[in-house]
């Protein structure tokens, strides 16, 4: 029997599925004239590596996120290149205040180096600001120099989840030097 809201729904359907198979074809299409020169920019900014591939899947991801605003843009190309300089910059911000926070707890582990056996053990001088997950994620992380694609693969977890841990994590951290009086 016939029923025109399922005749109705069915075209909605297969338009939908048009649009999502035109957007792919569009991000295909972008990924394949793209990638080789957003590469060679961060190269040439003298980054390599796993890192560097981790950027620029993130760069797709974000652009997939906002595909109307790329397909509107008149330069794609340079949206990317926009999209992917944001992705660094971020990287680094986060590296840096790493590195910080790191630096300051280092100096507050020297000051009781009696009460310590092995100075350089980082989880003996971050035991207790934060659970041992979290103190685990955090050195994997900043110290070890893992991606967050390997963590959310070790994990099981999507690698933006992963990202939404380590964040939480470094946030219970710096509140616990704060409260300790470490910061």
């Amino acid at each position: 029997m016939f029923n025109p809201a399922d005749a109705a729904e069915d075209r909605s359907r297969s338009k939908r599925q048009e649009l999502e198979s035109a957007e792919r074809r569009y991000i295909q299409e972008l990924y394949l004239n793209h990638y080789p020169a957003l590469q060679r920019a961060a190269w040439n900014l003298g980054f390599r590596g796993e890192a560097v591939e981790d950027w620029l899947q993130e760069t797709f991801l974000i652009a997939i996120r906002r595909i109307d605003a790329l397909k509107a843009c008149s330069s794609p190309g340079a949206y990317l290149m926009q999209i992917l300089r944001n992705v660094i910059g971020h990287h680094l911000r986060r590296k840096k205040q790493a590195v910080l926070v790191m630096e300051k707890l280092q100096v507050v582990g020297t000051a009781d180096r009696e009460n310590y056996q092995d100075e350089e053990d980082p989880a003996m001088l971050y035991r207790g600001l934060v659970s041992d997950e979290e103190l685990r994620l955090l050195i994997r992380f900043y110290l070890e120099g893992w991606s967050q694609k390997d963590l959310a693969r070790e994990l099981g977890i999507d690698m933006e989840a992963c990202s939404k841990r380590i964040q939480r994590a470094k946030a219970h951290l710096k509140a616990a030097m704060e409260r300790d009086g470490l910061l």
